[in-house]
């Protein structure tokens, strides 16, 4: 249950406000290739989708780091002090789902530090990677409430590869979509306006299942959504 939960978690925050109106213009950095222009062929995706999937490992691997330190941090607790700071956590994910309701204004998770001034030009494949690895830092502050209720997951796994793994699903679930848009071309345009239209809805299904996630850890009932060891 919690791998589905990180994998929504990555879904939607690909899906937030700050994320995907600028997906057209990031695509066009990525590869050098807009959208619209993506629509003259096959010949065209096949261009994108190396690049693309260069830039979905970059945005993965610092996160798959950071759930293993989660969870490394975490380990050095005893579970009295876990435990505390689980319930303490909860309180702060359900702030976390509240700003995403509308009923906070957390104006961290507004900002996001861009780097495509440092990749105007376009490189190879190693270049694109080490794009994604610096787009997911500069994400990081706006996808934060997401990010951070499957970093407290990660922190409470029993071992630093079940918090990693974690990370994985997250990223993966944040991923995907890119390389669907890749390989749709311009025919992605329709959908990419359909969650633009619905912007609002989607914050409102995350700031649940994060006032959900902050109830369950608040309560110490995380075996509910986590495997049993």
């Amino acid at each position: 249950m919690d791998i589905w939960f990180a994998f929504a978690a990555g879904f939607l925050s690909f899906a937030s406000a700050c994320i995907l109106p600028l997906i057209p213009s990031y695509i066009a950095v990525i590869t050098g290739i807009s959208l619209t222009e993506a629509e003259t062929g096959s010949a065209a995706r096949f261009k994108i989708m190396p690049r693309t999937a260069a830039f979905v490992i970059g945005l993965i691997i610092p996160l798959i780091l950071i759930g293993m330190g989660a969870t490394a941090v975490g380990n050095i607790f005893t579970p009295a002090v876990s435990e505390f700071l689980s319930r303490l956590l909860g309180f702060i994910v359900i702030l976390f789902g509240l700003h995403l309701l509308g009923l906070l204004n957390i104006t961290l998770f507004h900002r996001e530090v861009r780097f495509n001034r440092f990749f105007r030009e376009r490189g190879g494949l190693v270049s694109v990677l080490l794009m994604g690895m610096a787009f997911g830092f500069g994400w990081t502050p706006c996808i934060g409430p997401m990010l951070s209720s499957i970093l407290i997951m990660a922190a409470d796994s029993e071992t630093v590869w079940r918090g990693g793994s974690l990370l994985l699903i997250y990223g993966t679930g944040l991923g995907i979509p890119f390389i669907l848009i890749g390989a749709a071309g311009s025919s992605s345009l329709t959908v990419l306006k359909f969650f633009k239209k619905h912007l609002r809805v989607i914050s409102i299904i995350s700031g649940l299942l994060l006032v959900l996630l902050g109830v369950l850890l608040v309560t110490g009932n995380m075996a509910y959504i986590t495997p049993s060891v």
